[in-house]
């Protein structure tokens, strides 16, 4: 007697189908009405301020409800004059003036050069470095040519960052007149 509803024993009847698979390992997860999918390649979508308020480091989360949007280079500036950027504050100037040094580009060049003996100008060199735009490509050749001995390394890294033919090309002629 055969039945639609009969058991098969997978582990004893030698056939070679495989058993059927649960709910839960198909990768099926169960909607609430009025919820989009969401789709495993995306990244989650996450604003700047979710960053700061929800990091786990208490510090982040007082520059998030100090700094709701970005503060401006001149208040970054201010901050690293007054000794305020120490620890996590140190690490997310840095990142901050990275993520806009696209948008502010004359402002960072600007207070490079008229904090150029300060702490100032190596926060400027390190977001440089860390957005790689080719349009600084011009400033940090000048910066390896006649600029203080202690900035080349800086400068350097960021070119090399850069990877552009005329960022090479910098570095080659920098490299070049060492020698």
């Amino acid at each position: 007697m055969t039945s639609s509803h009969q058991r098969i024993n997978w582990d004893n009847n030698g056939m070679n189908a495989e058993p059927p698979i649960a709910r839960f390992q198909m990768g099926h997860q169960p909607r609430r009405p009025g919820y989009a999918r969401r789709s495993a390649s995306r990244e989650p979508r996450m604003g700047k301020r979710d960053r700061y308020r929800d990091h786990v480091d208490p510090e982040y989360r007082r520059w998030g409800r100090t700094y709701r949007s970005f503060p401006g280079v001149d208040e970054c500036v201010r901050l690293i004059l007054d000794r305020r950027a120490t620890g996590a504050w140190a690490d997310i100037i840095a990142y901050e003036l990275a993520e806009n040094a696209s948008e502010r580009l004359d402002e960072l060049l600007n207070a490079f050069r008229v904090h150029e003996s300060n702490d100032v100008a190596l926060y400027v060199l390190t977001a440089l470095e860390m957005a790689a735009l080719p349009a600084s490509v011009d400033f940090l050749a000048g910066v390896l040519r006649k600029g203080n001995p202690a900035f080349r390394p800086y400068a350097q890294r960021a070119l090399q960052a850069i990877d552009t033919k005329e960022s090479r090309t910098a570095l080659f002629h920098a490299t070049d007149a060492e020698q």
